[in-house]
């Protein structure tokens, strides 16, 4: 064999320094990205969910070396959809996209997306089995998958601690407790209950305790059912007499809950990174399962999916199977949601000693998983967006223009209707 006469001197001087020197031959090079197959992804995340998500996927791209995942950031959730909107009319979508799953029904009517069958039937049913129910369930279309879950978060309520001691309370277990809290509190100008700008979420959580699903996969519309108004005006009762709060213009309550304005805030556990980034050193605050209503107990998911957009080769689709089957791995969700606040796609990440003991070192994180046996997603369906906006304008209404709960909803249900009957 011919040896090269400068890997001779090389290798000489390396000998010489005590160095140990590794000749690779072609066959173990080090690992080529242009060789792999490149699946383009784009995500709805910005700031830290970003950076956390971009260390998932070096993770992913490490771990084999068919498939090259090239994430970018398209902006918030809003500015993702807008984008795939105008990528679909010009065809350059991505390979893989990330959206809210009350998207599906549309983005699959209007042929944007690919169904996920094919990876769904190559996975174990043991695999399968491990995801929770509530996040299936949104990613379904009838009997078909469209979606995978992603960063998946429940409705939690965060506890300033330092409140409940000065003033010997305790964490309500049920939203009648809530409010009798609020009667005590709110004489020193501070409220029990404060919420996001809309209190959509947690009204329909209440609706669902109580057995009511505004707007059902068949399109039967119960919005403006009568128990679904009785628990928007307790929401819009205690807002009245000063026992609870919207956050407005600020979109968010978190930085009036760090700087003590309520003694509890309930919004989505995906918060918990801000608040623990707001929160100041000396606040001692915690979190709780959102309380009972009704006699039962309900909080909605919220978060996005992965979906597979169309256009895709065979190349690209296997390895985007390749990849949502990665971060589904107990493994993966775990890191996922120690790093985001975000809750465990699967049940084995939970009950993992990996998990269960970063819950002992951030037990504000508990209360998220602990609600999820009861958690729920709701129906999406073919003109969501339309409904959702409708929606917004709806609460918005009652709370900005005093609009009864039951004017604001009857109003809702006919917009409602439309869209289903049109659909």
């Amino acid at each position: 064999m011919k040896i090269h006469k400068g890997l001779v001197l090389l290798a000489t001087l390396a000998a010489a320094a005590g160095i140990t020197l590794t000749v690779l031959h072609p066959a173990q090079a080090t690992d080529n990205p242009a060789n792999r197959t490149k699946i383009t992804f784009w995500s709805g995340l910005t700031g830290p969910y970003q950076k956390n998500l971009n260390t998932i996927v070096n993770d992913y791209n490490q771990s084999q070396k068919k498939y090259q995942v090239v994430a970018t950031s398209q902006g918030d959730y809003t500015q993702m959809n807008q984008k795939v909107m105008a990528a679909a009319k010009s065809h350059s979508l991505p390979v893989l996209g990330m959206t809210t799953y009350t998207n599906l029904p549309d983005y699959q009517h209007h042929g944007f997306i690919d169904n996920l069958n094919p990876m769904y039937k190559g996975m174990s049913v043991k695999a399968k089995n491990d995801i929770y129910p509530a996040f299936l369930a949104g990613s379904k279309i009838g009997k078909n998958y469209y979606s995978t879950p992603f960063s998946k978060s429940t409705r939690i309520m965060y506890v300033n601690k330092d409140i409940l001691n000065k003033y010997h309370l305790s964490v309500p277990k049920t939203w009648n407790q809530l409010r009798k809290d609020g009667d005590k509190l709110k004489k020193d100008g501070i409220y029990a209950y404060g919420f996001d700008k809309s209190f959509d979420m947690d009204r329909e959580g209440m609706a669902h305790a109580a057995g009511i699903t505004p707007v059902s996969t068949k399109g039967k519309v119960q919005v403006d059912n009568k128990k679904a108004i009785t628990a928007a005006n307790l929401v819009l009762n205690m807002v009245k007499d000063g026992t609870a709060k919207s956050a407005g213009s600020d979109n968010y309550w978190t930085k009036n809950f760090v700087n003590g304005k309520s003694a509890f805030y309930i919004g989505s556990s995906a918060g918990l990174t801000q608040t623990k980034l707001q929160a100041p050193k000396s606040l001692d605050w915690t979190t709780a399962p959102v309380p009972s209503y009704d006699g039962k107990s309900g909080t909605e998911v919220a978060g996005n999916d992965l979906v597979l957009f169309k256009g895709a080769n065979s190349k690209q689709k296997h390895g985007a199977y390749d990849f949502m089957k990665y971060l589904l791995k107990s493994k993966t969700a775990t890191k996922w949601a120690k790093l985001t606040g975000y809750v465990p796609l699967a049940k084995s990440a939970t009950k993992s000693k990996d998990y269960q003991d970063f819950l002992k070192q951030h037990p504000e994180n508990k209360a998220a998983v602990d609600s999820l046996p009861k958690a729920f997603s709701q129906p999406a369906f073919v003109g969501f967006g339309e409904y959702y906006n409708d929606k917004g304008d709806a609460f918005n209404s009652m709370l900005t223009k005093n609009t009864s709960a039951k004017d604001a909803l009857t109003k809702l249900a006919k917009q409602a209707k439309q869209i289903t009957s049109s659909n």
